[in-house]
């Protein structure tokens, strides 16, 4: 008898388990779920703290044609602590993993170590060249390991290049908005008020947060009859005054409290008169104009201490003192001890000393001087350093903001050019091993906390990686454009996870006038759309399946969550892309059998009175001390070999 995922069944008799049969044929009259996915289809992660030849062998025992080998650990590894490398296995190892997958016809696909958090270098110390340098050697030692073992295909990268606000980047989405009681999202601006962006100093990696919520007092600029501000003769804006209304004899300058919605209002008016320059948007008008305030502070700070006339009229004081003190001190030497009183008495009198030796002061001129000297010395180097000091950080500011970008913008760049030079490598390994499928890279989407989750978000890492690596190999092994292209496209696509895509549930706002079904009608008929739209323009290359309640990434069998797998599996099929890997977690391989029955999937048995169940047909000998009824394909004993002791074979 055959089972179906809807439970239904024809009486037939067919090779338990036999993984090498087709597809359901029509002459059963049968209409599965899913149009007849077979097992063949559908494979199954190997646990990645675990051996992976070991755990390659359990797979094969257990019926997956498609195993995907993964590992937990970066740097140097640990088996006895789960944290696995693809260092770990020596190439005879993974000539018996290559073999192994080769007689069982299993085709293998690699996920490299999540441990790598992300590919832009991003740490809590900012972003960091060292760090991404150790996450592109740890993608490069998994395509290496892929390039032993496997005949070609995916080396899944796992992104997570950094945080943003939902709300302002996706309408649609805000995090721990205040809700109603049936959990309809009412206040989406509440996101917006408490968002946090983050902008870089490219020179350093430098990550600056700037706040949404907290009000920035700044002055109010003067504009004319055009709304232009009023420039001053150095080019800044001038200040509006205002009376003090505590003394009204008094005028000040005029400050105002800036919310968000005037640093985005301001960067919308910069960005139409400076056309010809970057674009800004809100988070980086926010941070110059409060650190504008900086650079004028100091600016006028370098004015008050003087410039370079200033300094010259100093140092003419100066000359002038040591021209006097040598003049006194020689007149002082030739004077007799009884006759000094008339030098301190003519002193303030004398022509080389006149304004700057008082007539009142009892002291010897020289003495005088000397001070007036050390006076002099100080104001000039006060004067000079001074000036150059505030000068030098007015001018560190105005450089500053030269660098500073968005950390989208920075982050995506260094992304793209990791994951480029990764494809690089695959590509590089593919044609060195003759492997019969191209070795690809290709990032996962993981969780909507990250940039990289978001289906728009992983469009733009393919692209840009895409766009990078071309490049790279126009400018430096002279491809054409459009060979380049194509290579690029054939080595860089991308994982989605649809369990991981469900997660974004969660901060989804819906329509409080819909009920709470309806709404996940629309969440789900988004996210199927977003992803089919990156499936017809060929983003994604490989497919992980997972289950889960739109919270967290749980991965309960499939079909046991509310993630709509059996409608993203059919999109994608009809796109050509139905290799299908089921990630478990506790369960193991029940998550794969679970996805053979959610799929519509047949399973073989002999038929018992009373009839069966798809679940008794497994449980019958997957996890199971009693003897199975059913047994399926390669995993059969041999009849010719194994005889009892009767003398009867087995059948």
């Amino acid at each position: 008898m055959v089972f179906y995922g809807n439970n239904t069944y024809k009486g037939a008799y067919f090779s338990a388990m036999d993984r090498g049969y087709a597809p359901i044929p029509d002459a059963l009259d049968v209409v599965p779920e899913m149009g007849g996915l077979s097992p063949g289809d559908i494979g199954i992660s190997a646990p990645p703290m675990q051996n992976q030849l070991e755990a390659l062998q359990a797979k094969i025992r257990q019926g997956a044609m498609r195993v995907e080998l993964g590992f937990m650990g970066r740097g140097k590894g640990s088996m006895g602590q789960g944290s696995t490398t693809p260092e770990m296995y020596g190439l005879e190892e993974r000539r018996d993993m290559k073999e192994l997958a080769k007689f069982n016809k299993v085709i293998l696909t690699t996920h490299s170590t999540p441990a790598i958090g992300n590919v832009s270098g991003l740490t809590e110390q900012g972003f960091n060249e060292m760090a991404r340098e150790q996450a592109f050697n740890e993608i490069r030692r998994a395509i290496d390991f892929a390039a032993d073992v496997t005949q070609g295909g995916a080396v899944v990268l796992h992104t997570g290049e950094f945080q943003r606000p939902l709300y302002d980047n996706y309408p649609d989405f805000a995090m721990n908005p205040a809700e109603t009681d049936v959990g309809h999202r009412m206040h989406p601006e509440s996101e917006r008020k408490k968002a946090v962006f983050h902008v870089v100093d490219e020179r350093t990696g430098q990550v600056i947060p700037i706040r949404t919520d907290q009000p920035v007092p700044l002055p109010v600029w003067k504009k004319d009859g055009k709304g232009n501000y009023v420039m001053d003769e150095y080019g800044e804006r001038v200040p509006e005054t205002e009376t003090d209304p505590a003394n009204p004899a008094t005028v000040r300058y005029k400050m105002a409290p800036r919310e968000w919605s005037y640093f985005v209002e301001e960067s919308s008016r910069w960005n139409r008169e400076h056309s010809d320059q970057a674009p800004r948007n809100a988070e980086l008008q926010y941070f110059i104009e409060q650190n504008d305030m900086q650079r004028l502070q100091f600016k006028s700070l370098s004015k008050f201490y003087g410039g370079i006339e200033e300094v010259e009229e100093t140092k003419k004081s100066l000359e002038k003192v040591k021209k006097a003190l040598t003049f006194y001190e020689e007149l002082e030497k030739n004077t007799p001890p009884e006759d000094l009183w008339k030098l301190k008495q003519q002193s303030g009198t004398h022509p080389e000393m006149r304004g700057l030796i008082p007539p009142d002061d009892p002291r010897l001129p020289t003495q005088i001087l000397k001070d007036l000297k050390t006076n002099y010395e100080s104001l000039l180097q006060r004067r000079i350093y001074s000036e150059l000091s505030y000068t030098q950080q007015a001018r560190d500011i105005e450089e500053r903001q030269k660098y500073i970008k968005p950390i989208k913008e920075y982050a995506i760049q260094k992304s793209a050019d990791t994951i480029a030079r990764a494809g690089l490598f695959a590509m590089q390994k593919s044609e060195q091993m003759k492997t019969p499928e191209p070795i690809f890279v290709a990032p996962e989407n993981i969780f909507p906390e990250t940039y990289g989750s978001h289906p728009q978000e992983l469009r733009s890492l393919i692209v840009a990686a895409r766009k990078s690596m071309a490049q790279e190999l126009e400018k430096r092994h002279g491809y054409d454009s459009q060979h380049a292209a194509e290579l690029a496209q054939q080595h860089i696509k991308a994982t989605f996870d649809i369990g991981h895509g469900y997660t974004w549930r969660k901060y989804f706002i819906g329509d409080p006038d819909k009920s709470i079904a309806e709404n996940d009608t629309s969440f789900k008929r988004w996210l199927l759309d977003e992803v089919e739209k990156l499936a017809r323009d060929k983003i994604i290359g490989h497919i992980h399946v997972s289950d889960n309640f739109g919270y967290e990434d749980e991965h309960v069998d499939p079909g046991m969550g509310r993630a709509p797998i059996k409608e993203f599996v059919e999109r994608m099929k009809a796109h050509g892309i139905k290799n299908v890997i089921v990630e478990p977690a506790h369960q193991d391989f029940r998550a794969m059998l679970g996805g053979w029955r959610h799929f519509g999937s047949s399973i073989y048995g002999v038929a018992r009175p009373g009839g069966d169940t798809w679940s008794d047909v497994w449980r019958s000998y997957f996890g199971q001390t009693a003897p199975p009824y059913f047994i399926y394909g390669e995993s059969a004993p041999d009849p010719e070999s194994w005889v009892l002791w009767s003398g009867t074979r087995m059948e």
